[in-house]
């Protein structure tokens, strides 16, 4: 879609849709700010919107003649799929993306997209330093806190956009189609916007439905749900595993991560050699090197990047060691999956 001179709404005012509003001006589309808080400060909005002149804010209602002006809909991640007004855009036939969508569409060179319960954002950083130390262009963008959208004008033929993406921004794709994608993992969580596991699971999917054979997705061969759900998809699947070994993939053995290419065996790294703690996060490294590998980044680069990389902020993150005791900061892990994989990594008596 050319989106020059498009009447484009911006459902949601935070950071994604102020992100989103930026790079529709810049494409030179006329931006509609609509906010369902009646009390949002209109004037606020558009102080920290870079084409304020070309922009307006709707907030509480969308008057009727404003909606059927429309020709695009942009939901805002925190937005619900499921809410009145945006089931009236369905039924009038308005296309409804995603930022993530949206910048997709107007971003260039090839994606590697990550999703997961637990794990998302460490894989992320951790495949966006691998990435960055092999390539000259490289995003990291997403749900990591960089919205997808404010770089996408930057991008390159020969950029690297490594994304972190929630099933809040799965909702709302249509052509996104990564060339790498992975699953880490799918425990119950945000049943409160999605209802059912099942619908959970769902959205977790669609990261790959516009893969094609060319393409790569990287799956946890323990989780049962991942498991089956790699035995018919169109990319190539690779199965990562920190419980067995595996004929074709990357697996932990032992102390050392291993790596499987049909008659190649490599050995990856001995976990000691990585400032990461936990068998959880050398599942993310290993999701991580796989998707690094199958983008053509070579495995010396790759060992180089895992090995020097620390924990991310809040994840379980050295913070000091005072009279014997060593303090991490694990601030994030606030489902119970994950408080419980914070314990599991320590190797030594916890408190």
């Amino acid at each position: 879609m050319n989106l020059q001179g498009k009447r484009v709404l911006v459902f949601g005012t935070g950071k994604s849709g102020i992100g989103a509003a930026d790079l529709l001006g810049e494409t030179g589309a006329h931006v509609i700010l609509f906010d369902g808080n009646e009390k949002t400060d209109k004037d606020a909005v558009l102080a920290k919107v870079s084409h304020a002149e070309d922009a307006s804010v709707y907030a509480g209602e969308l008057p009727k003649e404003v909606l059927e002006s429309l020709d695009l809909v942009i939901l805002s991640p925190g937005v619900p799929t499921d809410i009145p007004i945006v089931k009236k855009f369905y039924e009038m036939g308005l296309p409804v993306w995603g930022e993530v969508e949206l910048a997709y569409r107007t971003g260039k060179g090839r994606v590697l997209a990550i999703t997961g319960t637990n794990g998302k954002t460490t894989t992320t950083a951790l495949l966006g330093k691998i990435m960055s130390d092999a390539e000259d262009s490289v995003f990291v963008v997403g749900n990591i806190g960089t919205p997808y959208t404010s770089k996408a004008l930057e991008m390159k033929p020969n950029s690297v956009t490594v994304a972190e993406i929630s099933s809040f921004q799965l909702e709302t794709i249509d052509e996104f189609a990564p060339k790498v994608s992975a699953i880490l993992n799918i425990t119950e969580d945000h049943l409160n916007r999605h209802h059912t596991m099942e619908e959970y699971i769902r959205v977790k999917e669609l990261i790959t439905q516009n893969q094609g054979t060319e393409d790569v997705c990287v799956l946890n061969y323990e989780d049962e749900v991942l498991r089956k759900f790699g035995e018919n998809l169109t990319p190539r699947v690779v199965y990562f595993s920190s419980e067995r070994k595996l004929d074709e993939g990357i697996y932990l053995d032992g102390n050392k991560i291993i790596l499987k290419d049909g008659a190649k065996e490599i050995e990856v790294v001995k976990t000691e050699d990585l400032k990461l703690l936990g068998k959880h996060n050398f599942e993310n490294v290993m999701a991580a090197v796989a998707m690094a590998y199958y983008d053509g980044v070579s495995m010396d680069s790759i060992r180089k990047s895992i090995c020097e990389f620390t924990a991310v902020a809040h994840r379980i993150e050295y913070v000091t060691e005072k009279n014997g005791v060593v303090y991490y900061n694990d601030s994030k892990g606030t489902n119970p999956d994950a408080a419980i994989k914070g314990i599991q990594a320590m190797n030594r008596p916890t408190l």
